[in-house]
């Protein structure tokens, strides 16, 4: 494992002694680990001890629950995983140290992009440090299967098809997909943001526009989504998104809709970019880049100095290049810091981080970016429902999906 180079001396503050700084978070799969493993080295170098405190389960979902209960005992973590719009309404309750109280606000203005700036601000404050960033709108292929039946990345919904039917045919099963609530909702948004386009999606997902949520389009989105269940194996039904991960790695399956996260998964077990598996966009989706971002908060608490600098430390270590670089290899994802050398990342993360600085970006639904993990959940079981019931229409789910968000949304 790469050393740490120093950071610099303007930002970073060492405590005199090591203090523990409990952190919450939902790594917990392979690629994950190995990412939180360089963290929690980078930190000890540094003299600040990570009290790991990783919670299992549903996408981040498990892990906020136990969030809310430590922080309605009034004994929160000193740092917890949290995105998106969850970021407001912790930062509305008072709940929430003020990012800027540790790291200068001309260091941050500097090194972030635009987007990441108003995922993370509240008021006009950073009241979250941000980590990285996913794109969720990829298509993996197993190479070894499509070199096999000489198959051609599909890059139209028509062509997909005809591929996915031609893997069914010689005995592969066409996709890999887990089937919990959260992983139908990630399948669905690949194929809204793909027939939707940029702007509709942001009406539909982010804006909630009834017009675009109960129309014509939105209801051929619904049906197109409907028929990706034909080439799923029902027995992965409920199961995390490692399980078909490893399908992909297994060759037992020919393709997969999964953020990059995926991809550190791969890299753990030794798989490799382009020579295992490929990356391709969602069809219909080039030049579309729909974004995940891992942020941090801090807690308000009786702090002492000790546990202030351990916070400083934190978080200058999370933004310093070396970490960056080191961390996003093994998480598969890509830097959040702006003007980073790509060079020692596979093609993957080069084409991501090409296409967050050229695409049009969107907020990921599906990932919580685009309103609160209680709304997000709701229209995860609406999606859910109709990808897994026959006797639910596709116009049925966007009045339901419509009229919950118009109650939820408030």
């Amino acid at each position: 494992m790469k050393k740490l180079l120093p950071l610099v001396s303007l930002l970073l503050i060492q405590p005199a002694h090591a203090n523990p700084l409990e952190v919450l978070h939902w790594w917990t799969a392979p690629g994950e680990l190995e990412a939180q493993a360089i963290l929690k080295e980078a930190l000890a170098q540094q003299n600040v001890d990570w009290k790991n405190f990783a919670i299992v389960g549903a996408g981040g979902n498990s892990a906020l629950r136990v969030l809310q209960m430590r922080a309605l005992s009034g004994n929160p973590p000193d740092a917890a995983q949290i995105k998106g719009p969850d970021i407001a309404e912790w930062a509305k309750m008072g709940l929430l140290k003020n990012i800027e109280s540790f790291v200068p606000v001309k260091f941050l203005d500097k090194h972030l992009p635009d987007i990441v700036k108003k995922t993370v601000r509240y008021n006009n404050h950073y009241m979250a440090l941000p980590l990285n960033i996913h794109r969720v709108n990829w298509l993996w292929l197993n190479k070894a299967i499509f070199d096999e039946l000489q198959l051609v990345p599909p890059k139209t919904w028509k062509q997909f098809f005809i591929v996915a039917d031609k893997i069914k045919q010689a005995g592969y099963l066409p996709l890999a997909h887990g089937g919990t609530a959260w992983q139908d909702s990630l399948l669905f948004e690949s194929v809204a943001l793909s027939l939707l386009g940029a702007d509709k999606y942001r009406q539909a997902f982010v804006e909630f526009d009834k017009t675009i949520l109960t129309s014509a389009e939105m209801i051929a989105v619904f049906k197109k989504f409907k028929q990706l269940n034909l080439y799923i194996s029902k027995e992965m039904q409920g199961k995390d998104w490692t399980f078909s991960s490893q399908m992909i790695s297994d060759k037992k399956a020919a393709m997969l809709f999964m953020g990059d996260w995926v991809k550190g998964m791969w890299h753990a077990s030794g798989k490799v970019a382009m020579q295992d598996y490929l990356c391709v966009d969602v069809p219909e989706s080039a030049g579309l880049f729909s974004y995940n971002i891992d942020s941090f908060v801090f807690f308000n608490k009786n702090s002492n100095d000790l546990e202030n600098s351990n916070s400083q430390t934190f978080a200058h270590t999370l933004l310093s290049r070396e970490f960056q670089n080191n961390f996003n290899i093994e998480k598969g994802s890509i830097p959040v810091r702006l003007n980073m050398d790509m060079q020692a990342f596979d093609s993957c993360s080069q084409k991501s981080y090409y296409d967050f600085n050229h695409a049009q970006l969107v907020p990921s639904f599906s990932q919580n970016m685009a309103s609160s993990s209680y709304l997000q959940n709701e229209m995860n079981k609406i999606i859910s429902y109709y990808f897994n019931n026959e006797e639910v229409s596709a116009e049925q789910t966007v009045k339901r999906l419509s009229l919950a968000i118009r109650a939820l949304n408030k």
